[in-house]
């Protein structure tokens, strides 16, 4: 599974069989997952490797953190 960014393929490609991220009661797993977008590659490169996954997680959890907040802000 990829992501890229042009507006017409912008979100995941692949079918749905492909398993590259799987979510399960209490962890999620990502296998072989392909990120083609310039503003990510270019935030984890001022990162160092040693400290890339971690930084990649807290990214998730800010990034998940505001997709919450605006589906609230929303609902109301």
């Amino acid at each position: 599974m990829s992501f890229t960014n042009s507006p017409e393929t912008l979100g995941p490609i692949g079918d749905s069989a492909d398993q590259t991220v799987e979510v399960l009661a209490t962890e999620m797993h990502i296998r072989e997952l392909c990120i083609e977008r310039p503003s990510i590659i270019a935030y984890l490169q001022t990162i160092p490797a040693g400290k890339q996954t971690i930084a990649l997680v807290h990214a998730l959890e800010v990034g998940v953190t505001e997709m919450i907040a605006r589906r609230e802000r929303f609902k109301h």
